[in-house]
This record gives structure tokens, sequence and C-alpha cells, in this order.
């Protein structure tokens, strides 16, 4: 009996007998707030604290959430304290985040803080989201040889730009409703000067808070996404992109004027999303003189990508504000429509054959929401619309295509659906894979939807079809 006792295993303080690498890992998945209650545990947790490579200060989740109002007061003593006993132990951190939101922090106190983590603690990875009213920060608080990413936002206005480099190593940047105390709007090639070596920039805007003057030269960006929500004010004049070295793009605004001067030698991957005006839309292209907002140029100079992503108002832009569509020798996966419920039926099935046609070596094609494009009645447009469009050309194009691979999310299983899945399952010959994303309640649902696309007739005799569960 003794000896059974002896046998058995000690199921005690296991967590705390793991090495003090990985025990600082499993803390850094946690808030500081929640890391710093660790430190009740024992001195050995206590001192853990001060070697975490990654601080998140976060003023909604407080250490004293029911003091009221003096929880700001404990805030500010803990972030303090911390940071003061971190420069004092010279332990550098890999990643800080503030985030601001609560308006209880002084602006000063907050900018020491940030210079502590820059100048002091040799951070890696910054972010800020202060979102209290408008908030004044120095280009120099940046000023580092170690930073590698940084995001600035909400609301803030950075100040003039120096004349030189501040973060010569900097890489990743991202500017999330930010604009700049210079009175003129400016392009990225100032930002680019304050951070040389940036590779990969990411902008957000809005009708209060943009600075883009719509020109982008830079020979080191590999990644740009510029999304501005702005639909108030009037198109950008001129937009030029002298980017060769750039591989990703995510451009979503206002169609400009025009675009001129476009070098995308390296592009690989573009996601358009744009937009037009009532004008833009009431402008017929055989108007005498110019006419504002041709999309054409922008089209041709991406006509080299692998990958296109073409949102339903980018679909529209390219209907009324493109002469015509240029070939696509090096496509392989074209992404048409959104979940979004406001794509033209009309205008989808009409410029579909251009594409495909244009993109013979196009391997895969993903429809988002197959069922915006179905809705009964559309095709009383008007009698322009009938003459114009032809089932035919849809037909002819899907035949002639290569494709590989066709997707289809937001699948809700309607007759006018299965219509349009029997064009496709139809008339490609060459069809592999079909992949039917549907937010099915249970199992019985998608067997369902799964019957009904099987009694299809397929031209292709390889074709294997897949009914996938939508998560999002």
């Amino acid at each position: 009996m003794e000896a059974n006792k002896k046998a058995k295993p000690s199921y005690g303080d296991v967590i705390s007998n793991l090495p003090d690498d990985l025990l600082c890992r499993i803390l850094s998945y946690l808030s500081t707030k929640e890391a710093a209650l660790t430190s009740l545990l024992s001195k050995r947790w206590s001192n853990l604290l001060l070697s975490i490579p990654i601080l998140d200060f976060d003023d909604s989740v407080l250490l004293n959430p029911q003091k009221g109002k003096r929880k700001n007061v404990f805030f500010k003593a803990f972030v303090d304290r911390l940071l003061s006993q971190r420069v004092e132990t010279s332990s550098h951190v890999q990643r800080v985040s503030f985030k601001c939101r609560q308006g209880g922090v002084e602006p000063d106190c907050i900018i020491k803080w940030i210079l502590t983590t820059v100048r002091d603690l040799g951070v890696l990875d910054l972010s800020l989201c202060i979102d209290f009213g408008i908030f004044h920060l120095p280009f120099n608080v940046f000023r580092s040889k170690t930073l590698v990413k940084l995001r600035i936002g909400t609301m803030i206005r950075l100040g003039q730009f120096p004349r030189d480099a501040v973060s010569p190593t900097l890489n990743s940047l991202v500017l999330d409703l930010v604009e700049f105390r210079d009175d003129d709007k400016v392009g990225f090639r100032q930002i680019l000067l304050v951070f040389p070596s940036l590779q990969s920039l990411r902008v957000h805007e809005s009708n209060k808070w943009k600075f883009w003057n719509g020109s982008a030269s830079t020979r080191t960006l590999k990644s740009l996404v510029y999304r501005s929500d702005d639909d108030s004010s009037a198109p950008k004049f001129c937009v030029s992109f002298d980017t060769p070295s750039l591989v990703y793009l995510d451009y979503s605004d206002m169609v400009a004027d025009k675009y001129e001067n476009l070098k995308f030698d390296s592009l690989v991957e573009a996601r358009l999303d744009l937009h037009l005006t009532a004008y833009q839309i009431m402008r017929k292209p055989n108007n005498i003189g110019f006419v504002s907002g041709d999309i054409t140029t922008l089209f041709k100079g991406i006509r080299n990508v692998k990958i296109l992503c073409l949102s339903p108002d980018a679909l529209e832009a390219l209907y009324y504000r493109g002469d015509r569509i240029p070939v696509f020798n090096n496509l392989i996966s074209l992404s048409l429509g959104s979940d979004k419920p406001h794509g033209s039926p009309f205008i989808f099935w009409k410029l579909l054959p251009s594409l495909l046609n244009n993109s013979l070596n196009i391997e895969t094609l993903t429809i988002k929401g197959l069922v915006h494009y179905v809705a009964e009645g559309w095709e009383g447009l008007s009698p322009m619309s009938r003459l114009c469009f032809s089932w035919d050309a849809v037909s002819d194009s899907l035949s002639s295509s290569a494709m590989k691979v066709l997707e289809i999310t937001g699948y809700k299983g309607t007759s006018q659906e299965l219509n349009q899945m029997k064009r496709f399952l139809g008339n490609l010959s060459r069809l592999q894979v079909v992949r039917v994303y549907h937010k099915a309640v249970d199992d019985r649902e998608r067997s369902s939807v799964m019957k009904d696309l099987l009694l299809l007739p397929k031209a292709s005799s390889e074709c294997e079809i897949q009914v996938m569960k939508e998560t999002a």
C-alpha cells in the first residue's frame, strides 16, 4: 500500500517548473495587465514581467477598473513603473502596443512613453492606437536605428517632415486616419525620405483625414495598400505609380481624372476597388474633348499581373470608364465581385467574356457572391442592354477557357444560382475542381446542395465538386 502511494506521480506546479524562455513566451500571449497579475504568484513570476518580449498597454483593460476616475491614474503609474524598470534592467522588447482611447492620459505622457520604448528599449515593432481627439505627434519620436515595424492611428496629426531619415531600418508602415501638419497634400516620396528602407506601406484615409496627393514614386516599396473611405470630395486630378519594385497593390479610391507614369515592372497581384461619381457615369466615351475618369491606362499598367481581384465597383468603373480590356498574358487567378449586395448582373455578365477571352492562361476563377448576379428581373434593364448582351458570348468564352478551378463564395442554392452553375459546368471542358462555399446550417442542407450540383451535366469528366462550409 505504501509502495503504491510512492509510485504515484506528483502533479504540483508544473507550469512554474518550465524554463524562463518558455514562460516568457506564454506571458507574451496575455495582455500586460494579465501578465502583471502573475507577479503575485512568486518572486520568480515578478521577475519574468521584466523579460517578456511583448508589451501591450491598453487603457480599457485597467488594473483597477472599479476605481472610477482614479483608474487612469493607476494606468499611468503602471506604465511609468514598468517602463522604468525595463530601462533600469536594460531589458529590450520586441513589440510594444499603446492603446489609449479613454482620454485620461496627457499627450506629453504618451510621447514620453514612445520615446522610452524607441530610444531606450530598442523596440522593433511599435503600434499606436490613440483615439481621444486630435493628437499631435512629432516625427522625431520615431528616430531609431532598430525600429522595423510601425503602425500609427487614429486621428493623429504628425509634425512637419524632417530633412533627414528618421528610422533607416523601418520596412513596414501603417498610417490609419493620419494627416500631416504641412498645409499641402503630400506624396509617398516624402514618407520614403523619412523611412528610406520602407518596403510595405498601408494607408487608410477618410474625408477628414487624408494627405495623399496621388503621386507614388519609390524604388524600394514592394507592398502598397491604399484605401480611401472618402466619397464626398472630387476625384484626384492625376494618379501616378512609379513603383518598379512593387509586387502587391491593393488600391481603393474614387476613379481619378487620369492615370499616368505607371511603372509596375514587378507587380504580381493587384486588388482594385474603384468608385465612380455620378458625373463620371453620365459622361459618354464618345464625348468630344477630354473625358475624365478613363481607367484604360490603369488596366494597361497592371496587365502583367498573375493575380487580379476586382470588386463590383471596379467592374462598373471598367464598364463605364474603360475603353477596352487589355490582354492579361500572365494572369492565372481572377477574382470577381464581392459579398456586398450591390453588384450589377448586366455589367458582370457583359464583362466576363472579355475578361476570359483576354486571359487565356487563367487557371482559377473566383466569384464572390454569385447570388448577387442572378437577381430576378435584371435582364429587363433596358432595350439597349438586351441588344448588347449575349448568353452565347458567355458560353463561348467558357468553352474556350483553360480554367481548372472554379470557386463560388456566398452560395445560397437558389434556382437562379443553379442555372448559372449549369452554364459553368456545361461549358468548362478542362475544369478539375469546383469549390462552392455555402453557409449550410447542417450536413443535411449541405448534402442537398451537393446533390443538386452533381445532377448538372458536366463538360469535364475529371471535374470534382466540393461543397465547403463558409465560416465568414
